[in-house]
């Protein structure tokens, strides 16, 4: 797994076991390959009130100095966000804390199917806290089969980082309201439809989950648990002090102490790992290998 600073850092190879969807679309999918082109979506997580596009400045910041050439696209679903967010996926721009992640997630298939897959383009998606179970729900109807989803849908690589994959520890804080309700009850409706296991777009995609230690919204091992299928997993140390909103805003080269493991294989460690965004767009750059 390539979590290094450096582009030119130790390189420990894996292959990587994708499982092609068969759901209805039939499209060939755009071939794997090692790219900086690929439009990547940012999806934020739960931000109520906040600004909207600023939350990635400091992901934008690291993609423009490393030369990424596919359009970063910031994703908002709350009828105050401002902006700075591209991509809408609230119909008529109306979103509140009331309105489910999936059908946040089907819209978000549908922004990427009308901007990119009918178009025979496959993107890259990264989700913070709640923004990765927007990308879960995006996935699971297309999988699922489900009419009101689009029927093709190419997505090479997600990175979820600090996402409630089992359940967010302060969701209790605000459990009057769905979104945080869907948060927290690891057996709610909403958890019961997506399923226990991640899902693939046509294709293939390729998974990383990325946690902290020192996150006290989302537990580690519900950031990045190793039963649902995900073919990368990062876990970063407590010694490394990343908290929940950092795992989204730390790019600077430092060491950061973690653990990671690849397709079920053993846990490695390092003690000088990469920050959480560059490791992030690491993972979205290798399509056979870190």
């Amino acid at each position: 797994m390539r979590l290094r600073s450096s582009f030119a850092a130790l390189l420990l190879s894996t292959t990587l076991a994708l499982t092609a969807t068969t759901t209805a679309g039939a499209a060939t999918a755009p071939p794997r390959e090692d790219s900086t082109q690929r439009p990547v979506f940012l999806v934020k997580g739960y931000t109520p009130g906040h600004a909207c596009g600023s939350k990635w400045d400091s992901a934008g910041k690291l993609f423009d100095r490393s030369n990424w050439k596919g359009t970063l696209h910031r994703v908002g679903f709350y009828e105050e966000d401002d902006a700075g967010c591209d991509v809408r996926i609230d119909r008529d721009g109306k979103g509140t804390v009331d309105t489910s992640l999936k059908d946040l997630g089907r819209e978000l298939a549908w922004k990427i199917h009308d901007m990119y897959s009918s178009k025979g383009q496959t993107v890259d998606l990264v989700g913070h806290s709640m923004g990765g179970l927007i990308i879960r729900a995006a996935l699971a109807g297309y999988a699922k089969g489900d009419r009101t989803w689009p029927d093709t849908l190419y997505v090479e690589d997600v990175v979820t980082l600090g996402a409630p994959h089992k359940a967010a520890w302060l969701g209790a804080l605000c459990l009057s309201n769905l979104q945080c309700q869907e948060m927290y009850y690891p057996n709610g409706t909403f958890r019961r439809w997506l399923g226990p296991k991640l899902h693939q777009a046509e294709g293939g995609t390729d998974w990383t989950l990325v946690s902290s230690n020192a996150d006290f919204s989302v537990s580690a091992g519900n950031g990045a648990p190793t039963d649902i299928g995900a073919q990368h997993l990062v876990r970063y140390s407590a010694r490394a002090g990343l908290d929940h909103t950092q795992l989204r805003t730390i790019r600077r080269v430092a060491p950061f102490p973690l653990r990671y493991t690849n397709n079920g294989g053993a846990w490695g460690g390092q003690r000088d790992g990469a920050a959480p965004l560059r490791v992030t767009m690491n993972a979205l750059y290798w399509h056979s290998r870190w």
